[in-house]
């Protein structure tokens, strides 16, 4: 009777209730586990072919792609949160790249510079481009390109023409080729504005110098709104000696100085 009581009971509608069931703490591979396809049929497997045919699934089979997938990006996300394995890998590929050569390193900084040069196309500088600057706490900003790199101005005129007179204004000599005629005159002065102060300017100037007696002639700049000049050329001469002389070519800034404590400019070249 004892034995009976022992049996797994099975009703009529050949269910079993789990609970019924011996409760086990370790797994035999001979111990068997019941499948059941839903169906009509229960079937009964061991837990070692259980084990292997899961194996074959999941590494083998149709399993085995999405298994990659999850072991690739969990030990991605891992090792991409790990500062010294990321360091560790940086250095070493580097070390591969250049080997701890100066040649290599050379041979490297080439390789970069002409990827980075054949990917950039050709072209002019114009008013119309800006330039990028880097400050010193690592700010990059943009800047128009300054005058003088631009060549020369557009409103520039080749064609020069020769004075008449013995004072001139930025608008007689500024960006057009100038001819100051000292033939006939002797002291001579460019007047500047002080608001064009450490403002580029282009300067094509030349000076025609004609002794018709022994003496001297002489080139001013000065401010039109100040009595000082500054002497910035003089040529000694006796009669019948004629010179040209080119005084100012290409891009110059206006600066500013006193003489006697009186304000003057002058042509720094850049």
């Amino acid at each position: 009777m004892a034995d009976d009581q022992d049996k797994l009971l099975i009703d009529e509608e050949e269910t079993a209730q789990i609970k019924d069931l011996n409760r086990v703490k370790i797994v035999n591979n001979n111990d068997l586990l019941l499948l059941d396809d839903g169906v009509a049929s229960s079937n009964a497997i061991t837990f070692k072919d259980f084990l292997e045919t899961t194996k074959d699934k999941t590494f083998k089979g149709e399993g085995l792609s999405y298994f990659k997938e999850i072991i690739k990006s969990t030990i991605a996300e891992e090792l991409a949160a790990n500062t010294d394995f990321v360091e560790t890998i940086y250095t070493k590929i580097i070390n591969k790249l250049i080997n701890n050569d100066s040649t290599n390193l050379s041979s490297l900084y080439r390789k970069i510079r002409s990827s980075l040069e054949s990917g950039i196309s050709s072209t002019t500088l114009s008013k119309d481009d800006y330039l990028l600057t880097l400050r010193l706490f690592g700010t990059i900003e943009k800047t128009p390109v300054p005058k003088q790199l631009l060549g020369l101005p557009s409103q520039y005129l080749p064609i020069g023409y020769k004075t008449s007179g013995t004072t001139f204004h930025p608008y007689e000599y500024k960006g057009k080729r100038t001819i100051i005629n000292m033939d006939d005159y002797g002291d001579v002065t460019l007047y500047c504005n002080k608001s064009s102060d450490d403002e580029p300017i282009y300067l094509d100037i030349d000076i025609d110098i004609k002794h018709q007696r022994n003496g001297s002639k002489a080139l001013y700049v000065g401010y039109s709104d100040e009595s000082q000049k500054n002497l910035v050329y003089l040529h000694q001469g006796s009669s019948s000696v004629s010179i040209r002389v080119p005084m100012y070519k290409g891009w110059y800034i206006q600066k500013r100085t006193n003489i006697s404590g009186n304000s003057v400019p002058y042509f720094c070249k850049l």
